[in-house]
């Protein structure tokens, strides 16, 4: 609050001076952070060593500790200190492109070739281990014929039956789109031999990632499934939900400004670009993130915080409007577990003065939440983070078009005389345990540092308490007055370092139950939690280079050969 008190006058300058919108500054921001981040020099992004020829996975595993191994940084140009961008052709044709090797086969580099691309040849391992990551950084800064760049690198599966491989591509042309081409007989769920992944472009410091996963016949990659709860149900549906993970929008109706509040921006209030639809769809998600504000007599996302008196912020998409396209996406692909999150400090009235909503207004809120389609359930003062997941759902919700939704929302709420109860879906923090924690950084380093410390302290087991994972970043107060780069637009480099630092610093009993991220976008997020949850919370993909404690199985050893387990 002290910070976001000292940004006020510029706020206040800034909505005088110019027509731009408010500014919209998330409410956790304002809280103090546990503990202390580390600031200690982390890399960012593992680049091979073209000496070494071969990449292992970059962490240790020792008996119940985890420790990170040093890899080598990679060079980014200067940013403008204005504006927060690098300078520079670099920023907008130049990207990172990260594999991950989820499967128990070595994969082995078979072709290589670039025009107009710095270092790409030498970047790429010979050898990539399972259970590791690798991101080459896609360079062309300086070169001649920028547009005409173009890279190809060849990975070939060593050790499967049939003969199985796959081609990146960083494509030429004014964007440069990356590729995952398969060749051979790959082929993995919902994707058939001969698929080509268009992973898309993420300018620096972002990146695309592609991941393959799995046993040869039961692989997953990249463009997974609309329904990808069903399609892995015989894999993890055993599972209690703490032992699965569950991809979360941070803000998840922030995709559009509907009114602004006080002095409110743009750049600084709106967390996503796409609409609820989309991020249930591509982006898998299945935590939805909501803030309540009531205006006008109608329920909206806020984004936002109290300064004195008075809310300074952006509404986003109304609350009917969420319920209306999460209701069409359960109806065309039913037979999914969802989770609707409320956040009780933030629900206010703008009809009275931004004062905490009263009984009548909370009485209204749970009406419009009750036309929430199919909302489960469960037992009175029952932990459902107990229940395994084909308690909720089963091939047979699908078939008859049916979905399963919890509305979890604060303790308080619960000893209120209109709150619908368990019966009616609706569960209490208190039943539904979950940790979380912001960190108030801008920067990558301290952002993966303190969220995986806080994850190896609130996760040490794979039955801990649930936890939310927050792989998203805090705008400084002046960023935030002045958001030359926009919330979605920081968001870049925590998208790149999914399939880099985060993957590296997980394990089979210490990962997230769910994550939330900024600017959901393709299907990264989703392929990412379908392989956390197949790989080390069912441990169908082997030991991973130590990641997986695997019991030998005789019969998996004789069907694979020894393969990973």
């Amino acid at each position: 609050m002290r910070r976001l008190t000292k940004a006020l006058p510029l706020l206040a300058l800034l909505s005088i001076v110019s027509a731009l919108s408010t500014i919209h500054v998330d409410p956790v921001n304002v809280q103090e952070e546990d503990g202390i981040v580390d600031q200690t020099k982390v890399p960012d992004v593992q680049v091979a060593s073209f000496r070494k020829q071969v990449v292992h996975t970059n962490t240790q595993y020792k008996r119940n500790m985890i420790v990170d191994i040093p890899q080598k940084d990679v060079d980014i140009p200067p940013k403008d200190v204005k504006t927060g961008f690098t300078k520079g052709p670099f920023n907008l044709l130049d990207t990172y492109v990260s594999l991950i090797n989820a499967t128990p086969y070595r994969w082995h580099l078979t072709y290589n070739s670039s025009y107009q691309l710095k270092n790409w040849d030498h970047e790429w391992p010979t050898y990539i281990m399972p259970g590791a990551s690798v991101t080459v950084h896609a360079n062309n800064h300086g070169q001649t014929a920028t547009y005409d760049a173009a890279g190809e690198v060849t990975y070939e599966l060593e050790q499967t039956k049939q003969p199985a491989s796959f081609q990146v591509q960083y494509r030429s042309g004014l964007r440069h789109d990356v590729w995952i081409q398969f060749r051979d007989q790959l082929k993995t769920l919902n994707n058939d031999v001969g698929t080509e992944l268009n992973l898309g472009f993420l300018r620096t410091p972002g990146g695309v990632g592609f991941v393959l996963a799995g046993k040869e016949g039961d692989f997953v990659s990249n463009n997974g499934p609309a329904q990808w709860m069903q399609s892995q149900l015989s894999d993890i549906g055993h599972l209690p939900l703490r032992e699965l993970l569950l991809p979360r929008s941070h803000d998840s109706g922030m995709w559009v400004g509907n009114h602004r509040l006080g002095v409110g921006l743009f750049g600084s209030s709106l967390t996503q670009n796409n609409t609820l639809y989309y991020q249930l769809d591509h982006g898998g998600i299945r935590v939805v993130d909501y803030r309540p504000f009531l205006l006008h007599k109608s329920f909206y996302a806020a984004h936002g915080v109290m300064l004195g008196p008075f809310f300074h912020g952006y509404l986003g998409a109304s609350l009917t409007d969420m319920i209306t396209e999460f209701n069409n996406f359960t109806q065309q692909h039913p037979g999914e577990l969802y989770i609707w999150d409320i956040h009780g400090d933030d629900a206010r009235s703008g009809d009275r003065h931004y004062q905490p909503l009263n009984d009548n207004e909370f009485d209204v809120l749970f009406q419009v939440l009750k036309t929430i389609r199919w909302r489960a359930a469960v037992p009175d003062n029952q932990d459902p983070t107990l229940r395994p997941l084909n308690s909720f759902i089963s091939p047979g919700t699908r078939q008859t078009g049916r979905s399963s939704v919890l509305v979890r929302v604060p303790a308080s709420w619960a000893m209120r005389t209109s709150f619908p109860g368990p019966k009616e879906g609706f569960i209490s923090a208190a039943s539904f345990p979950l940790t979380s924690r912001r960190s108030k950084t801008e920067h990558l380093n301290n952002l993966v540092v303190d969220q995986i410390k806080r994850l190896r302290e609130a996760r040490p087991s794979r039955n801990s308490t649930m936890h939310n994972m927050d792989w998203f970043f805090t705008q400084t107060d002046y960023h935030a007055s002045f958001p030359w780069v926009p919330i979605t637009e920081l968001s870049r480099s925590s998208w790149r370092a999914l399939y880099g630092r985060l993957w590296r610093a997980l394990s089979d009993t210490t990962y997230p139950n769910m994550m939330s991220l900024d600017a959901i976008h393709d299907n990264s997020l989703k392929a990412l939690a379908m392989v956390v949850n197949k790989c080390l919370a069912a441990r169908r993909c082997g030991s991973l280079g130590g990641k997986v404690t695997v019991p030998k199985r005789k019969e998996d050893v004789d069907k694979e050969g020894g393969v990973g387990w």
